[in-house]
């Protein structure tokens, strides 16, 4: 194993871990709290849907580096497939399921469906 190897792996660990915390705990100690107190703007459903959502795709998309970090340091001629598939398969799916969460109402989903399929498309080439 190589330095850089170690490195990336410690790295691609850390943020795997550091991404379950903010998930769970976050989930536990900030999303569900605010949505309890069901004031202010979180009166609205489409604010009660946006803030979960976009906290756990921040997770996600920690995953998606995580892995991108762990295939340079073991398979790099693999790093632009794993990085690329990923991306489209988290970005496609949290586009659809924003459009459907939302009822369409949040801004977001087209980019965030395009950012996906694009993707896709980038890895067919």
């Amino acid at each position: 194993m190589t330095f850089e190897q170690a490195a990336l792996t410690i790295a691609s660990l850390l943020l795997v871990a550091t991404m379950c915390v903010h998930s769970f705990l976050g989930q536990a100690r900030l999303i569900r709290p605010i949505l309890k107190q069901n004031a202010g703007v979180m009166q609205r459903p489409l604010a009660r849907f946006i803030l979960p959502f976009g906290w756990h795709l921040m997770s996600f998309i920690g995953l998606i580096v995580a892995a991108i970090l762990f295939a340079w340091a073991w398979a790099p001629d693999q790093a632009r497939t794993i990085g690329l598939t990923m991306t489209g398969v988290v970005f496609t799916v949290s586009g659809i399921w924003d459009a459907i969460g939302s009822k369409g109402q949040h801004v977001g989903w087209p980019p965030l469906t395009l950012i996906g399929l694009i993707s896709l498309v980038a890895l067919a080439i």
